[in-house]
This record gives C-alpha cells, structure tokens and sequence, in this order.
C-alpha cells in the first residue's frame, strides 16, 4: 500500500477543502498544543474547532446510554454520542443537504479504561463516543482521540490497584516469608490485617508487612511461635 503523503498548509490563512489530502493537516493545525497528548486531539479540542473547521452551526450534541455497568456484564458501559450541526451555506438550516448528523458509540470496562478512570465507566464511554463522532464528522483519517487510548490498564477483572498492593509486593512478602518460616495469615491477624482478600490490602499497609517480614528476619530465634509455619496457599 503506497504511504499516504503528508502535505504541509498555513492553517491560519487557508481554508482546505474537506476531500482534499491536506484535510487533515489542515484540522490538526487548528489545535493548541495544550489540546493534544502525545500527538492525539483531546475531545475538547475537536469539539472546539469543529464548528470552525466545518463552517457549521452544531444544533444538537447528546448522549444515550445503551448499556449500564452491572457485575454481569463486567461493569461493561456503551454509551452512543450524537451530534447534528448545520453547515454555513446558502439556504441555512431550510436547506436539507445543509443539515448533517454522525454519531460515535464506545464500551468501556476494566480491560479497556485507565486503572484511575475504571471506576467511572460511564463517563469515559461518553467522552470516547464524542471524540469518535467529532473525527467522523469532521472526517479525520487515521487519527485516534487521546481519550480513547489507555496507557495503564487494570489486570484483573475483580481487582481495583489503584492504592492498592502490588504484584511485586506479594511476591516480595511470599519470598521473605517463605526464607523465615512465617505463616502470612498469622502475621497479617496479627497485625490486624484481613487475609482474606489480599489484593484489597492497601499499598501503605503491604509496606508494613514488609517491614515486618524485615524486622523478624533480622532476628530469626524470636519469632513467637504462633507466626511459625510458612504456607504457600495464603495468596
């Protein structure tokens, strides 16, 4: 596939036309720096500089919800976002082929979302579905809106890490356990910790167990006795 050539335009003195290759160049360059991460538009950029790009008047932006987040679906939300504007011409609004509609649909859930923004599903399934209904409206090519990439992804379904004990702080504490012969449900009750659920264990609280771990391996001989007894089923 021959690569598409990219063409350089004064977007301050030039209007593009929309079907021409410098169409895009032409809508980016309408952007602050401040409306872009690491080269994406935000969706407050697009939604800035749609109506100036297209030379329109938007009539209508909303948003349904198609699908709320529930334990069933994995706290799946699909929101559908839709914008209905009316181009800058000759004969206005009274005119059907000045009136146009696009609309833009995105899911989100924990295996798609920020970790930081996995609590709020419903909010960053809209923003998505905006972005992806102003790039088609303003019909960008081979361009993503910076909100629909994810960058720190949760990996487990059940879990929620923000704040929360790492994977490397489990197995640091199974490995300085393990070397000192300490049961980790013990010391964790002692501590006043509930082993049951682990990965609820707050990150400030999986550095005492360490630093309890530390603290016994240093002094093997007294350990009290009901600490004794490594197990590997503790996770």
């Amino acid at each position: 596939m021959a690569k598409e050539k990219k063409v350089e335009c004064d977007t301050k003195t030039t209007k593009v036309d929309i079907n021409s290759l410098e169409w895009n160049d032409y809508v980016l360059g309408l952007l602050s720096e401040d409306e872009k991460i690491d080269g994406n538009p935000t969706t407050d950029g697009l939604r800035r500089i749609f109506e100036i790009a297209l030379d329109c008047t938007v009539t209508d932006s909303s948003s349904s919800v198609v699908q709320s987040p529930s334990p069933e679906n994995e706290k799946r939300a699909t929101v559908v976002h839709s914008l209905t504007f009316v181009l800058n011409k000759e004969g206005g609004i009274e005119n059907p082929l000045n009136v146009r509609s696009v609309s833009g649909a995105a899911d989100v859930y924990w295996g798609n979302c920020d970790k930081i923004y996995r609590n709020h599903p419903v909010a960053v399934a809209e923003t998505r579905a905006e972005g992806r209904a102003l790039r088609r409206g303003l019909r960008l090519r081979k361009v993503v809106a910076a909100e629909e990439l994810a960058k720190n992804i949760e990996d487990d379904p059940n879990g929620d890490s923000v704040g929360r004990i790492s994977e490397q702080q489990i197995n640091f504490i199974d490995v300085m356990a393990k070397r000192s012969n300490i049961n980790i449900k013990e010391l964790l009750l002692d501590m006043s910790i509930d082993p049951t659920n682990i990965k609820s264990i707050s990150h400030d609280a999986a550095v005492g167990i360490i630093r309890e771990l530390s603290k016994h391996q240093q002094n093997l001989n007294d350990i009290p006795s009901k600490l004794v007894g490594y197990e590997s089923e503790w996770r």
